[in-house]
């Protein structure tokens, strides 16, 4: 490590609160961003923190910079409150430019050799770049997760099991069934089943789009889970293309009861009590 860099790192070390209060309101200036005491508050730590790890980024290679790395908004504050990506990465490339800009002008740099000026101005944009980096990943995987729950959600709502009565209940099964859905739909149904014991469970194919052998596999394993349950199952809706595709995988449904609607199963099997 050059002189320079050891000085600085230093400097960081020493200054890192009058940094951040001396450059944090320019940089929101410059931005035109306005925000609460909280988000200052929460601000001047993560900048603080950013600081400490910059200086100690001047004593490492960039493999060791990456790995060390955490990510800006780390405990997640300005993504539960809705701010926007770009607003944080605007935050800290200003504050990136700010900070040069100050250093410039310090005795520190006018003493430097140009090269080591150089050197200096490079591993912390690399530092900075790396916080940047992390902090979108962190972000993007927030989002992902978000969206993976939202979709389970969806799935869950999109896929009820109604009751009928206490010992009935119809599963409408409609749309299009990725492994995850219908994993949803599975454990839904089987809750369903043990939680109100129920006598009959309708599984109306009438809504189905689309499907295929792994949709097909799913079905006769849940139907016949259902059935060592004790609970008997009921099909209706059956179309043509997804019997046939049930004989080809030899999977035969030949078992159970089937209907070609959900209405005339109701009225058959309730007559028949």
């Amino acid at each position: 490590m050059n002189q320079l860099n050891e000085k600085i790192a230093e400097y960081f070390q020493e200054n890192q609160e009058n940094l951040v209060n001396e450059l944090l309101p320019h940089t929101l200036d410059h931005l035109n961003l306005t925000y609460t005491d909280e988000d200052l508050k929460q601000h001047d730590q993560m900048l603080s923190a950013l600081l400490e790890r910059v200086a100690k980024s001047l004593h490492r290679t960039d493999k060791e910079t990456n790995e060390a790395e955490t990510g800006y908004d780390s405990e997640d504050y300005f993504y539960s409150q809705g701010v926007l990506l770009k607003n944080t990465v605007d935050v800290l490339s200003v504050f990136r430019l700010k900070l040069v800009n100050h250093l410039r002008d310090t005795e520190l740099i006018k003493e430097a050799r140009l090269d080591e000026g150089f050197e200096l101005v490079e591993q912390l944009i690399f530092a900075f770049d790396a916080a940047i980096r992390q902090t979108t990943k962190n972000y993007n995987a927030l989002k992902e997760r978000e969206k993976e729950d939202f979709e389970q959600h969806l799935n869950s709502m999109s896929t009820p099991v109604v009751l009928i009565d206490d010992a009935q209940a119809v599963v409408p099964l409609v749309g299009e069934f990725s492994t995850e859905r219908f994993e949803i739909v599975m454990k839904n149904t089987l809750e369903k089943v043990k939680k109100h014991n129920l006598r009959v469970i309708f599984i109306d194919f009438s809504g189905i789009a689309t499907f295929d052998s792994v949709f097909i596999n799913d079905i006769f394993h849940m139907t016949k889970t259902i059935q060592l349950l004790g609970t008997r199952t009921v099909l209706t809706g059956i179309q043509t293309d997804i019997a046939t595709a049930a004989v080809e995988a030899n999977m035969s449904f030949e078992k159970l009861e089937t209907f070609g609607e959900l209405r005339q199963a109701l009225d058959i099997i309730n007559k028949r009590k």
